[in-house]
């Protein structure tokens, strides 16, 4: 009997607000205990610091320089080879509850046999939101409080679901933690400001080697004004946002034990990318390619073992998740994917490579007066590419610096290297390295076929 799939992918969580993997006071749970049931990559990355373009490579094994989808998504010809066709056409019922965010046109009834699709952007018409980091508590009646109903509709169609013969795939993409911060009652006290501290990476104003992206976007979401104290605030309503979301990993479990369906079902967590909620003294995301953004959390529970449980330390790329799911229901890849399942054996990538950024000139300086609430026109311009092995990452950007970080002796990516002559050396290697796996459109140069001549 082919497994069950369930897919939960909250918007926009850092890696590093968990505690399985590592914060310290979050108490996600949930989240912990799917972990310690199965296996969690602690080194996952994403295609791109972007909504959709991620979300499109995890459907597709495709990354962004290849599918082309580098803007927030919703463009993705539905007819192009994806996971969600692979599942139908081996007879999954596939329900969505929350954001698509990946393809063109209607996907219920298409690519989704029931669901809603529903993506509430950043919120920009709540009146509470003025400002790029602003934060709140909704009533639970509100219009923009969608994480508890979705997973109501996801646990009913999981019902209807336990009383047929055919196996199901249901994906609940959730809001939350994704700004505009803010979340109902009881979620936005859980936490006060004064638990959290600035990262060591905070600064409001230009060092040495910074990007010229992430300069501009300081200014044009006027976060070189945010107060600290408003920042701490995000931070405890980011936090809370995380703890509903994780709550409803609890019910979702409990649900599956109660109908006697998680020995027969796959559960796949994963996040699309991650968010700045501080670092570098921003808030959201950008086209660029620093930890918070690009490292982001996945756990899978895997009811037949081939997964190996514990904790998977090694690089592994968000696609990857999505390939060893298929594996696990002994389908075959999307044609093109270059995704790797784990399955049987979890070894960690020679490195992972990202891309992002349209395909449009950024500003080369901030332009005057342009205030902005989200990765909008023109923060989301330029493209750029990114290879991180275990110690190193290289980033390059069309019409920027470069960047280089030694990930062992600075984690949090306040020293630019690119271009310090004693560096040199592994500076090329990486850029070789880079342009390999570009031209591989993300391949291992060694896994290309040999032809005989």
């Amino acid at each position: 009997m082919q497994p069950n799939i369930v897919i939960i992918n909250p918007d926009q969580m850092r890696w590093d607000y968990a505690s399985c993997q590592g914060h310290p006071f979050i108490a996600t749970r949930h989240l912990d205990r799917l972990a310690v049931m199965g296996t969690r990559f602690s080194h996952a990355f994403a295609a791109s610091p972007m909504c959709g373009p991620s979300r499109t490579s995890f459907l597709t094994g495709k990354y962004p320089i290849e599918h082309g989808i580098r803007q927030y998504g919703g463009t993705y010809d539905q007819a192009q080879p994806n996971a969600l066709r692979v599942l139908g056409d081996a007879g999954y019922v596939r329900g969505i509850w929350g954001k698509d965010h990946t393809f063109k046109g209607n996907v219920i009834g298409s690519l989704y046999d029931e669901g809603e699709d529903i993506c509430i952007g950043i919120m920009g018409g709540h009146p509470d939101y003025i400002n790029a980091w602003d934060s709140t508590s909704l009533d639970v009646g509100s219009k923009w409080n969608l994480t508890k109903r979705l997973t109501d509709e996801g646990l009913a169609f999981i019902h209807r679901q336990a009383r047929t013969s055919q196996p199901f795939f249901l994906t609940l993409n959730y809001q939350d933690p994704h700004p505009f911060f803010a979340c109902p009652e009881p979620y936005s006290s859980l936490f006060h400001p004064d638990q959290f501290e600035l990262s060591p990476n905070y600064r409001k104003a230009p060092v040495d080697g910074e990007i010229t992206r992430l300069t501009n976007w300081r200014i044009h979401s006027n976060e070189i004004n945010m107060p600290v104290a408003e920042l701490k605030q995000a931070m405890a309503i980011y936090a809370g946002q995380i703890r509903y979301v994780d709550d409803q990993v609890g019910r979702i479990l409990n649900e599956l034990e109660a109908l006697d369906l998680l020995e027969n079902t796959i559960v796949l967590f994963w996040s699309d990318h991650g968010e700045f909620i501080g670092d570098f003294g921003v808030t959201h995301k950008i086209p660029a390619f620093y930890e918070c953004l690009i490292r982001a959390p996945m756990v899978i529970w895997d009811p037949t073992g081939r997964v190996p449980r514990g904790v998977c330390s090694g690089l592994v790329e968000l696609m990857d998740g999505m390939a060893t799911v298929l594996d696990l229901c002994g389908l075959k890849q999307p044609e093109g994917s270059h995704a790797r399942s784990m399955a049987g054996t979890v070894v960690g990538r020679r490195d992972v490579y990202a891309d992002s950024g349209m395909l449009v000139r950024q500003p080369l300086e901030p332009i005057s007066g342009h205030v902005i609430k989200g990765a909008m026109p023109p923060t989301a311009f330029g493209p750029g590419s990114m290879l991180r092995t275990e110690d190193w990452k290289l980033c390059l950007y069309g019409e920027d610096k470069g960047e280089l970080f030694d990930l062992r002796r600075d984690r949090y990516e306040t020293t630019n290297l690119f271009g310090v002559p004693r560096h040199a050396q592994i500076q090329d290697e990486l850029m070789l390295r880079l342009a390999q796996r570009m031209m591989c459109l993300g391949q291992m140069p060694e896994a290309l076929p040999t032809l005989k001549v």
